[in-house]
């Protein structure tokens, strides 16, 4: 057979004890029997089997089931439904068959609809920004890095070993920068909102001046809370719920755990759950050398280490790309909408006095101010305070309402003695002195304009000349309000005499134009 299988191709076993059981097979009967030579699979057995609607119907019913039935077991179940309507049994080998044939209609009930959507659904194919700044991502990465902790209880402490660190990271995908950070126990608003203040004073070092993305795209954690926050972007795109690979930094992430985290062998506590057992660590030798396991410092110094090293080995791209920045797409972020969005409240509220807003921040007494005539136009108001604890010099005064917000700056401390004057401090004497005589001229125009104001409608008021109304004068036996009441019925009377006149002249002169 090897011999003449180039001449006849042919698929006949080459054992001659199988050959020879074959070739009776083909003569059994004393004719040829030709469906021996052709597999099963060209002469229609599986799908013999599973035929009807109906078949399909309940052979799909148990394929998409939650619980994840494999081939055995779905033949198990629909072998009971085959007894009960007399259809013919099926095999195991079946099933698989015609998992794979119905796997993009049951895949969802077997996986659910993420899993499907990740597999099954179209997705879009995009680019990476052309410019910094252009497009932020963000998310928390529960880092791959084990820290000890020690806890005190009524029965003694306890060290556990097995605690990880959460890192918010702010990436901008131009260059896989991560312009932002944030580490803490696990994810919260609070450390969002400090990874993009990172984010936002790392711009200013990068570029000169504070600036705020075009574009932040998040995921859909604490999304109500977040958007007053996400708001310093002129768009906020948040990524559809369940589809992690419309996210750049969800990669990263992994790219990170291998190429810094790994290295950090006397913790790493490997790759997700998910990953086969090949590629994680050896726990065994972990839990013998659990004791080289650092503490809390020991590991925000680990990811300090990996953040820092990406920004080092990218941030001389990352700054050339600044050029390409469109013009219209720099944003600069000012004072007010930083501390707005990222200053830290004392808790307290403050009110305005003679020497300025006397405010306590970190323990000490300061005193701000504002040479805005708007901040005296709303002394009655109470102020919450916004501050940044690494420059305390301006603060934001925020209303109850939020509606009304005033930059206030602290203010010059004036020497007491002449002698110890320094330079500057004529200058800014003189900018409280400007300020008070504009405030007194506000006041004295404003004084003036309501006198004006009151003076015109006095003289259109119809009392104007009773003397019992301007006056407190009594008559001669005593009486005031009498005489008011006596004048307010003469003029009336005076007032429609003199009505009538006016309207009967106009009637008279009416009527000479029509004659003419």
């Amino acid at each position: 057979l090897p011999r003449v299988a180039d001449i006849y191709p042919h698929s006949l076993p080459e054992n001659p004890r199988v050959l020879q059981r074959k070739y009776q097979e083909y003569f059994r009967g004393g004719q040829p029997n030709y469906e021996v030579l052709i597999s099963g699979k060209f002469r229609n057995k599986n799908a013999a089997r599973v035929a009807t609607p109906e078949q399909v119907a309940w052979l799909t019913k148990f394929l998409e089931h939650h619980t994840n039935l494999d081939g055995q077991e779905v033949a198990d179940y629909y072998n009971t439904v085959c007894e009960a309507f007399g259809w013919p049994k099926v095999t195991r080998r079946t099933m698989l068959v015609w998992l794979q044939k119905l796997g993009w209609l049951v895949n969802a009930g077997r996986h659910g609809a993420k899993e499907y959507m990740n597999r099954y659904g179209m997705q879009n194919k995009r680019f990476a920004p052309t410019a910094p700044m252009l497009f932020w991502s963000l998310d928390g990465w529960t880092v791959e890095l084990y820290y000890k902790k020690r806890t005190e209880g009524k029965r003694g402490g306890r060290t556990t070993y097995c605690n990880r660190m959460t890192v918010v990271v702010v990436l901008d995908p131009f260059n896989k920068y991560p312009i932002g950070y944030a580490t803490g126990y696990q994810e919260s608003p609070e450390l969002i909102k400090a990874a993009l203040r990172d984010a936002t004073n790392h711009t200013a070092q990068l570029f000169g001046q504070r600036l705020r993305p075009v574009q932040i795209q998040s995921d859909n954690y604490q999304i109500k809370i977040m958007l007053p926050t996400y708001g310093m972007a002129e768009y906020v795109t948040p990524a559809q719920v369940g589809n992690a690979k419309a996210k750049p930094i969800e990669p990263y992430f992994r790219r990170l755990n291998h190429k810094y985290a790994k290295k950090c062998s006397g913790n790493w506590s490997g790759y997700g759950i998910t990953s086969r057992k090949e590629s994680q660590p050896n726990m065994e030798w972990l839990n013998a050398h659990k004791g080289q396991i650092p503490d809390e410092a020991g590991v925000r110094a680990q990811i300090e280490w990996i953040i820092e090293s990406e920004r080092a080995a990218k941030r001389e791209e990352y700054v050339a790309g600044f050029s390409r920045i469109p013009a219209d797409r720099l944003l600069p972020m000012p004072i007010e909408s930083y501390l707005l969005n990222f200053g830290q409240e004392t808790g307290y509220k403050n009110t305005l006095e003679g020497s300025g807003l006397n405010v306590r921040l970190l323990g000490e007494r300061r005193t701000y101010d504002s040479f805005d005539l708007e901040f005296r136009k709303y002394a009655h108001l109470r102020w919450s305070i916004k501050y940044d604890p690494d420059n305390m010099q301006e603060v934001l005064a925020v209303s109850d309402e939020g509606d009304i917000r005033i930059l206030l700056k602290e203010k010059h401390l004036q020497p007491m003695a002449l002698a110890d004057r320094r330079p500057g401090d004529a200058e800014e004497l003189q900018k409280v002195k400007d300020f008070n005589d504009e405030l007194k001229r506000t006041v004295i125009e404003y004084d003036r304009q309501a006198t004006e104001i009151a003076r015109e409608s006095l003289l259109r008021h119809p009392d104007l000349g009773n003397p019992y109304i301007t006056g407190i004068l009594t008559d001669s036996r005593g009486q005031n309000k009498d005489r008011k009441s006596q004048y307010r019925l003469e003029y009336t009377d005076v007032t429609e005499e003199t009505a009538y006149e006016e309207s009967a002249g106009a009637g008279i002169a009416e009527s000479t134009r029509d004659l003419y």
